[in-house]
């Protein structure tokens, strides 16, 4: 069955074969001429690939070179191609270019070549890309002269160079406004790296760019607040705006304004401690020199200033013998040290200072016998510390003190010699006393004390002399005799303690005066009995003050007044003169009596004025029409 099933499939395979066979034999000869010429490329192509891409092998190192055959160069410039760098490529060219021009494989070795400098060229493309310009551009110089990509190598250094400068521009432009500390604009600026042609400058710079506005933001608002403690005073905030100001790095567009910071501080903390010295406060300058840094760079002036701080607490216990330790401590700072002319200054005090202490001293030793005779002399004796010499204000308030003990006990026993006679109470008594007491000149320590006793006494002459005099005025007042009144309360003279309230009692007394007249000439004025003279008559009683002893008077004749104004304007109205009435009633002042029943009449009066409205007699009104009531009444404001 096997053989059987063999023989069908030869027989299958002969006809296909045979069927094959009659159709191409009816394709033309022209294919089958392009095929053979297809195929013979073909096979030399991939014959000259396989030669060029032969597997890698050491002997390459070991061949002799000037009798090397054609195909070990090819073989092993490959080789070296395959290793990727600028050398590998060049070694590689110089392998093929040894071989002639007119060599089968040329133009297949000048392809490789062109390619191979192409590797080249990009290999610089790659480390421009990197940011390393001159790198790039001594690679791409390497390429050999007589390859065709060598006419773009000028060209492409030219471009490399114009982006390159474009980048620093942009970036010299960033470093411009941070500079000025205008941020926004920096970053600005910087975002246009990211669109120069190179990897390094739109990446790597860019960033660093970013990362360096950033710090200078950061380091302008320390400095900023460096600035802040700077300003508020004191050595504490002067050293803590130098040491934020310290943190601020050299590399840092904001260090040469923190280091003009620091300088300001130190300039700041030199005053202070200048200060210090010329206001003698030793123990002060040691604890602030104490606390300065070395960072200061004020070491020289640092030990100066304690020297000269130690100098100063030994001369400040006031003894001639730790004034001589001072000048001896003084005298170490040598002539070259910058404080030098400060010591100098010094120990001429000092030394001043030595023969004040001694002169100091002796007085203080006199006075302390206590006596007026040795406190004079004690006082002399300072008196001989001049006054352009240190311890002139130390004598000077010795002095003082020494001089009022001595006024104490000369003027004491007068004030109080003065006191006992005022103590009598009488008014000879009280004039001894004040003449005793004005004694105590002025200037001296009891003066101010004298005098306040002296004005106590003069008040209590004044009263006990003036009192009566008011007592009797006011009794006069009393009496209703106002201008003799006066006349006596006149003789309190202006100075005196009684007289404001002689001038008070005199005013009212010339109020009532004042009023008496009013109410008089009131009367008299009313006198005819007409409207108007009744109408003057209440306008000058209204200026009675109702203070006054005749207010009561006055106000009774303004009230009768009134009541005889509404009167005479009632008997108008009897006789149909409302108008007149009217105008008449109005005239009632609103604090009289009578103010309300005028204004009951004045408002019947006006009614009475108005013009009554016509009825509308029904006859005259059509059939079914609303007849309205008309008010005939009227309104009181209806005029």
């Amino acid at each position: 069955m096997e053989q059987s099933t063999n023989q069908g499939t030869t027989a299958n395979h002969t006809a296909l074969l045979g069927r094959i066979a009659l159709r191409t034999s009816q394709i033309p000869w022209q294919f089958w001429a392009i095929a053979l010429i297809i195929v013979s490329g073909t096979v030399g192509f991939a014959a000259t690939s396989m030669l060029l891409r032969l597997p890698k092998s050491p002997q390459c190192v070991r061949i002799f070179w000037p009798i090397a055959s054609a195909s070990k160069r090819i073989y092993c410039a490959q080789v070296e191609a395959e290793q990727g760098t600028v050398d590998s490529f060049l070694r590689a060219i110089n392998l093929v270019e040894a071989l002639p021009s007119d060599h089968p494989l040329r133009n297949e070795i000048n392809r490789n070549v062109e390619e191979w400098a192409v590797a080249i060229l990009d290999i610089a493309e790659n480390e421009f890309q990197r940011g390393k310009l001159e790198g790039a551009i001594e690679t791409a110089r390497r390429v050999p002269e007589n390859v065709q990509v060598y006419g773009l190598i000028e060209e492409r250094i030219e471009k490399w160079r114009s982006i390159w400068g474009e980048g620093e521009e942009i970036f010299a432009k960033v470093e411009e406004e941070l500079r000025k500390s205008n941020w926004n604009f920096a970053f600005r600026e910087a975002v246009n790296l990211l669109s120069v042609s190179n990897k390094y400058w739109a990446t790597t710079r860019y960033d660093e760019t970013v990362n360096k506005i950033q710090l200078a933001q950061e380091e302008s608002r320390r400095l900023d607040d460096a600035y802040r403690i700077l300003r508020r005073g004191g050595i504490d905030n002067w050293l803590k705006a130098i040491a934020d100001a310290e943190e601020i790095s050299s590399e840092s567009y904001a260090y040469q304004e923190a280091q003009n910071l620091i300088a300001d501080a130190k300039e700041k903390i030199s005053d202070h401690i200048d200060g210090l010295i010329d206001a003698r406060r030793w123990s002060s300058l040691s604890d602030v020199v104490n606390q300065l840094p070395d960072s200061l760079a004020l070491s020289e002036e640092i030990a100066d200033w304690r020297t000269m701080a130690s100098a100063g607490l030994d001369a400040q216990t006031g003894t001639v013998e730790n004034l001589e330790i001072a000048i001896l401590g003084l005298e170490e700072i040598d002539e070259d040290r910058p404080l030098y002319q400060e010591a100098q200054d010094l120990i001429s005090r000092f030394k001043l200072e030595v023969q004040d202490v001694t002169n100091l001293q002796e007085a203080r030793n006199l006075a302390s016998g206590g006596s007026i005779d040795d406190l004079n002399a004690a006082i002399a004796t300072a008196e001989m510390v001049p006054s352009r010499n240190p311890r002139y204000q130390e004598a000077r308030q010795e002095i003082t003190q020494w001089t009022t003990t001595i006024q104490l006990r000369e003027d004491q026993p007068i004030l109080d010699q003065a006191r006992s006679s005022a103590a009598g109470g009488s008014l000879s008594d009280l004039r001894q006393a004040i003449a005793q007491a004005q004694s105590i000149g002025s200037g001296r320590t009891l003066h101010n004390e004298a005098q306040k006793e002296i004005r106590k006494w003069r008040v209590t002459i004044q009263r006990k002399e003036d009192q009566p005099i008011l007592n009797q005025a006011i009794a006069l007042g009393a009496g209703k005799d106002y201008d003799a009144a006066i006349s006596a309360a006149r003789q309190i003279g202006s100075g005196r303690v009684l007289y404001q309230e002689a001038q008070n009692n005199i005013n009212k007394w010339q109020r009532e005066i004042r009023a008496q007249k009013n109410l008089q000439e009131a009367y008299l004025i009313a006198q005819p009995q007409t409207p108007q003279s009744l109408v003057s008559a209440i306008s000058v009683v209204r200026k009675i003050p109702s203070s006054t002893d005749v207010s009561y008077r006055a106000k009774q004749a303004l009230d009768r007044w009134s009541f005889q104004l509404l009167s005479m304007a009632q008997r108008m109205a009897n006789r149909s003169l409302l108008p007149e009435a009217v105008k008449l009633a109005k005239m009632i002042p609103r604090d009289s009596a009578a103010y309300g029943s005028a204004q009951t009449q004045i408002k019947a009066w006006n009614k009475s004025l108005r013009p009554a409205k016509p009825q509308i007699p029904p006859s005259l009104v059509p059939e079914n029409q609303f007849v309205p009531i008309l008010d005939t009444e009227g309104s009181d404001n209806t005029p």
